[in-house]
């Protein structure tokens, strides 16, 4: 059996919809598990029927409920990859590679090379950029000191006894500190894979310009068509475009996490936008993005403790510009 995965909560479900049903387009013989953080309920998803959704909870990680105590539905949301990973490899003995993919993702040809990255490796993750973006703009280099080096909406893993290490490790990591907190060095489930190269000498750090496309790294990726396909730079095959910050309600913007790169400016990218906007439309994006997560109920005295925090963070920050000015 050949298997990936996603997670979502029910609000993010056209997007994992768009990203399973991409991947079994171009890979037919996938099937995708879509980790829901949420609970259906009553709720209609029949529209998603051709993958299996498996709604999360302490059969997947432990000590579920009360990491609502310590975490955000979004951190706990990446907190959950290491662990669903785990489950999956326990729960499909036969599974021998994994692959998983943000639900923002299209994937846009075969994965044929991600797994012939895994016969030799046994964990596959890729970097933000390969090269330096230079000038003025979001983002820059140094964003990638806050965020972690490498992207974690991608990583392929082999069945291995360094994979089960690495896994057992992340989430010892993800359970005790995943939160977004930039300022005490955290970014969730990302910036610890900051290490893998260090601590995994098997994983492969790959610098296929054909894998994880995004706005991050499109100062060094240009795409054409040929061959009815998508390449990037003339040499890669286009495998999957991650669409980041994308948002149907602003279709003329390519993300709202930068301010570099504009339709106008790289036309290039512009059919594969066409594209996943046609598909979030028929997928029926509006209707999901208006349900409200089922464990999203945080306190009064909790939001107001998280708002305070926030504008606290940011006054040290603007003060400490001002004496360094």
């Amino acid at each position: 059996m050949r298997l990936a995965f996603t997670i979502c909560t029910l609000s993010h479900l056209a997007l994992a919809k768009t990203m399973a049903d991409s991947l079994v387009k171009y890979n037919p013989d996938y099937r995708v598990v879509i980790g829901l953080f949420d609970k259906i309920n009553d709720r209609d998803v029949s529209s998603v029927s051709a993958h299996t959704i498996v709604e999360i909870n302490e059969q997947q990680v432990p000590d579920f409920h009360n990491l609502f105590n310590r975490y955000t539905v979004f951190e706990l949301s990446c907190l959950a990859k290491p662990f669903m990973a785990s489950w999956l490899f326990k729960t499909y003995p036969d599974v021998e590679k994994l692959l998983y993919f943000d639900a923002d993702i299209r994937l846009f040809g075969d994965v044929a090379p991600i797994e012939k990255d895994l016969d030799n490796h046994s964990i596959v993750i890729t970097p933000h950029v390969v090269t330096p973006i230079t000038g003025e703009g979001v983002p820059h280099l140094r964003s990638f000191l806050n965020a972690g080096l490498y992207n974690g909406g991608f990583f392929a893993l082999r069945r291995s006894e360094e994979t089960a290490r690495f896994l057992a490790w992340w989430e010892d990591r993800v359970w005790h500190e995943g939160y977004f907190n930039f300022a005490e060095g955290m970014n969730c489930d990302q910036l610890w894979l900051n290490y893998v190269p260090l601590f995994y000498p098997n994983a492969l750090v790959s610098q296929h310009l054909g894998y994880n496309l995004a706005y991050w790294n499109m100062h060094e990726r240009k795409v054409s068509q040929k061959n009815a396909g998508f390449w990037v730079n003339d040499t890669f095959p286009l495998v999957f475009f991650h669409f980041s910050g994308y948002r149907l309600s602003s279709p003329d913007n390519l993300s709202v996490h930068q301010d570099r790169f504009s339709f106008n400016a790289r036309p290039d990218v512009k059919p594969l936008f066409d594209i996943y906007q046609k598909e979030l439309t028929a997928n029926n994006d509006a209707h999901f993005k208006s349900l409200p997560n089922a464990y999203h109920k945080p306190s009064y005295f909790y939001q107001k403790n998280k708002a305070l925090r926030r504008v606290l963070i940011n006054g040290c920050r603007r003060l400490l510009r001002l004496l360094d000015a």
